[in-house]
């Protein structure tokens, strides 16, 4: 009986572990929500429109300049009014983000020309995670990524260039007053409480039945008619004997050397 108090007490501490970290469940390509009904949703961003962000870099020496160019697109995918003209191009199909990416040369003259640039997918609605805090949602592209910070900001939407040190892990933050934590569903219940008012109902149940069955049916008086009242006036010693196989890693005690007792105190009725 021991050790069945004891893989009791392991399961409900599994149940009502506080370190079972909430997570934010993806409900849709730009919705999370976790367990209180709270979330992330930037349903109402979603247009006919990218939002977009660029930056210049110098290279050999300031002769060269390469602009980047994002352009997001949250919730759903929609085609970029872009040039995809090239066969490199990978561009030419609705998607959630491209990156389009044109070199300027200085020439003799000390005029950038143009190089026509090109343009690159980043990833698509379908393909994409909110991570646990539900802050942030990873794009993947293959062995690459792009992930958009959500930044809570009473601003107009923007999109802004967060990190490019890992070329194939870019970081954008879009700052809207969308990407708030916002209540999703009305809160409801918590599983925690609804376990415990199922258990405290069987409980009640249990002792009630228990009672009028052994008062009206078997006669008992006094104390009697608690049932099972020698596993309940047991039940310290039980619980101390679960733990102690627990906390010892299911393992028996040594069999003592010399003459075996009855029973054994490595069989299950020592426990």
């Amino acid at each position: 009986m021991g050790l069945f108090v004891g893989f009791i007490f392991i399961y409900l501490g599994f149940i009502f572990s506080p370190l079972r970290a909430d997570q934010c469940v993806k409900k849709g390509p730009c919705t999370c929500e976790f367990s209180n009904g709270t979330g992330f949703d930037l349903t109402p961003t979603a247009n006919n429109k990218f939002f977009t962000a660029q930056i210049y870099q110098s290279k050999m020496n300031g002769t060269q300049l390469e602009l980047s160019t994002y352009y997001y697109h949250p919730c759903y995918d929609i085609l970029p009014k872009i040039n995809a003209s090239k066969p490199t191009d990978t561009c030419g199909a609705p998607l959630s983000i491209c990156r389009s990416l044109e070199t300027l040369v200085l020439n003799g003259t000390g005029i950038y020309r143009s190089d026509g640039g090109r343009n690159d997918f980043m990833g698509t609605s379908n393909v994409s995670e909110f991570l646990p805090d539900g802050r942030s949602i990873k794009y993947m592209n293959g062995p690459s990524s792009t992930q958009v910070l959500l930044v809570c900001a009473d601003t107009e939407d923007d999109l802004h260039i967060y990190s490019l040190l890992e070329p194939n892990a870019i970081v954008l933050s879009f700052y809207s007053r969308n990407a708030c934590l916002k209540q999703i569903e009305p809160p409801g219940r918590s599983l925690g409480s609804t376990l415990l008012i199922v258990f405290f109902s069987c409980v009640i149940f249990y002792l009630v039945l228990g009672v009028c069955t052994k008062k009206f049916l078997m006669g008992a008086t006094g104390l009697e008619v608690v049932p099972n009242l020698a596993f309940w006036t047991d039940l310290p010693n039980l619980i101390k004997d679960g733990w102690a196989f627990t906390i010892s890693g299911f393992k028996l005690p040594p069999r003592a050397s010399g003459h075996v007792t009855s029973p054994d105190p490595n069989s299950y009725d020592s426990i």
